[in-house]
This record gives structure tokens, C-alpha cells and sequence, in this order.
């Protein structure tokens, strides 16, 4: 067969390279490729979603602090590594981009090696983003949850610290002399029970400082300007307070030395509370007298178990009101809160099991 020559080149293969050019188009067309046109867009994530993340991320380096070789979870903040990863499964666990995906060996010689931070570091880390996230987020949900978590690191830490300095305390005892000590001729021994705390604790921030201007309660000038809460849930905190004021001057007769003037500090501090959310109703519902219910005042077991009830039972409603509070709110709330929860940590039989796990979003037993 005769074949037409062009330029060096012949028109069948000319013919043949056309024939293939268009073979793979039509090809990557069926596959869905382009061979022209923008670079197909990637969604990008919004800003809650980067918030939930970055918080996911400073949880989960708890978790790897936690369960590190030689870290003490509980010299730090009890119960650390549970509590951790709790909170990162409600988080939904760290956000990965691509699974499957896995670092070349060229990037494992070039990475150098970082200073893994310590269980302190991580917690420290975590508190910083939660606060962070919860100033800051327009959803509703993770600001309350990043609260949440936030409170909870700070009585994790507190219940850490109260263990060490009770140990301390105790070994310190042990070493002293072994000869008792007569108390003086008339003295009542009515010290072989360690007192509670009547003070007020305040909510220590993530970053050491306190909120001494946010106080307890909402305050009489601004409280209701300022405070989002409605006259119903007002109506019950006060009540709760005033009850819980009953509750320890019945207890305070019953105690005989520092117990009693405890028990009667607390319950000025409950009073005090209680007039302030008093002043911010339309009518006022206390009532000088309220029934102490399923407590035998006679046994001291029973009576710090009603202490440890009450106070647990105003920290939960105060943590579960930073649900939607707004930034005035929720830094009154933080500080009543904890504050309920400390008192409760120094009454006898308190364990670390007790410590809130998410307070506010957990309901208590």
C-alpha cells in the first residue's frame, strides 16, 4: 500500500496518535476528569466546629500525659485519665483528616523530636482552651460543655491538693511524739474530728487568677439588669440557700467546738446568699422555718451526710444554669459552684468517686 509521506512523518501515524489522544479524552471523561476547569473546592470547617476541635485535641493530651510511663494522674488531679477521656467522647473524639493516611519515612527523619508536656502542662493547656472556647463560641452547647469540663478540671485539681495536704497532715502526726497530750482539767475534747471549711472558696480561673468582682450571687444593683435567669429559677435558688441556712443552724446544735462555729459561719454565709436573691424577686417565699428530712441529727455520720446533700445539691443547679448563661452569669455561677463542691469535699466520707464528672450536664444520684 502506498503511503503519502508529510513533513517527515507519515499520514497514518499521524491518523493513529489522533485516534489515541481522542481515545483517552473521551476515557477520562467517563471517569469523571477534567482535563480544563478550576480545581474541584473542598468544604472548609466553621468556626464552632474549629473550636470543638482544638478543645478535642487539648483533651486528648491529657489522656497521653495521663497515661504515660511514671505520671501520677492523681498527685495532679484525681482521676485524670477517666475523666479525660469521658469528656472526649462527648466531644466525638479528635477530628482526623485523613485516616488512612500515614507519615513518609522522609517525614519521620525530618521531624525533630518536641518535649512532651506533663500531665500539670496538659490539664493547665486544656483549662486555658475551655475557657477560651466558652468566652468565645456562638454555640450555646459547647460553651456549656467547655464550662463544664472547665469546672471540673478545677475541683479535680482542688481534690488532688486537699488529699495531699490530709497525707501530709497525717504523716506528720505519725511522726510526732507518741505521748498524748492531757487536755486541761474542764476542756471538752471536742477537737478529735477535723472541721470543715466555712469560708467561701472562690473558682480559681485557667489562668490562676480569681473573679473576686463576680461574687456568688447576682449582685443587688446589676442582678437584674444583668442576669439572665428567670424569676421562677431565682425563686429557687433562694429558697435552696435559705433552706440550706435552716439546715446548718439545726446542725450547729448538735456540734459542740469548731464544728459548731463552722456550722454556724455556713450557715450566715447561705443566709447572706439568700437575702441578695431575695432582693431580685417580685415577692419573697422563704420561710422561717423548713423540715430537715431523713437526717437522725443524733449521729454524726448522718449529719455530714446532710451537709454533703446540701451542698452537692446547690453546686449541681448552679453548674447546670451555665447552660446558655451569659459571660456576667456564668462568672458568678462558676464561683458559686465550686465553692458548693469544696464544702462538700471536706466533709467526712467525701471520696474521690464523688468528684462531678461533667457537673451541670450530669444529673447527680
Amino acid at each position: 500500500m502506498a503511503v503519502l509521506e508529510w513533513g517527515g512523518g507519515s499520514v497514518s501515524s499521524r491518523v493513529c496518535v489522533a485516534i489515541l489522544v481522542g481515545a483517552v479524552a473521551v476515557t477520562l471523561s467517563g471517569c469523571g476528569v477534567r482535563l480544563e476547569g478550576d480545581p474541584p473546592a473542598f468544604p472548609s470547617p466553621d468556626e464552632v466546629t474549629v473550636a470543638r476541635d482544638s478543645l478535642a485535641d487539648a483533651v486528648a493530651g491529657i489522656v497521653e500525659a495521663a497515661g504515660r510511663e511514671g505520671a501520677d494522674a492523681d498527685e495532679v488531679a484525681v482521676g485524670a485519665s477517666d475523666a479525660a477521656a469521658a469528656h472526649l467522647e462527648v466531644l466525638g473524639g479528635v477530628y482526623v483528616a485523613y485516616p488512612s493516611a500515614s507519615p513518609s519515612s522522609d517525614d519521620d527523619a525530618t521531624t525533630s523530636p518536641t518535649l512532651q508536656p506533663t500531665l500539670s502542662d496538659a490539664v493547665a493547656t486544656a483549662r486555658e482552651i475551655a475557657a477560651t472556647v466558652a468566652a468565645t463560641t456562638a454555640d450555646a452547647d459547647l460553651a456549656f460543655l467547655a464550662r463544664s469540663m472547665d469546672l471540673e478540671w478545677a475541683l479535680r485539681e482542688l481534690w488532688a491538693v486537699e488529699e495531699a495536704t490530709a497525707a501530709q497532715a497525717e504523716a506528720e502526726a505519725a511522726t510526732a511524739s507518741a505521748a498524748p497530750t492531757a487536755p486541761p482539767t474542764g476542756e471538752a475534747d471536742a477537737t478529735d474530728e477535723t472541721p470543715g471549711d466555712a469560708d467561701p472558696r472562690w473558682f480559681p480561673l485557667a489562668d490562676g487568677s480569681i473573679n473576686f468582682t463576680a461574687g456568688f450571687v447576682p449582685t443587688a444593683t446589676t442582678g437584674v439588669a444583668s442576669t439572665g435567669l428567670a424569676q421562677e429559677t431565682l425563686t429557687v435558688l433562694a429558697l435552696k440557700e435559705d433552706e440550706a441556712r435552716f439546715a446548718y443552724e439545726t446542725l450547729a446544735a448538735q456540734e459542740f467546738g469548731p464544728r459548731r462555729t463552722d456550722a454556724l459561719g455556713r450557715s450566715r454565709l447561705h443566709a447572706e446568699r439568700s437575702d441578695t436573691l431575695a432582693t431580685l424577686l417580685d415577692a419573697d417565699p422563704r420561710t422561717p422555718l423548713y423540715q430537715v428530712r431523713d437526717t437522725d441529727l443524733l449521729d454524726p455520720d448522718s449529719r455530714r451526710s446532710l451537709e454533703r446533700s446540701l451542698e452537692a445539691d446547690l453546686a449541681w443547679r448552679y453548674a447546670a444554669l451555665l447552660d446558655g448563661a451569659s459571660a456576667d452569669d456564668a462568672a458568678w455561677l462558676l464561683n458559686a459552684s465550686f465553692d458548693a463542691y469544696a464544702r462538700a469535699m471536706r466533709t467526712d466520707g467525701f471520696t474521690a468517686a464523688d468528684v462531678p464528672t461533667l457537673p451541670g450536664l450530669t444529673v447527680i444520684p
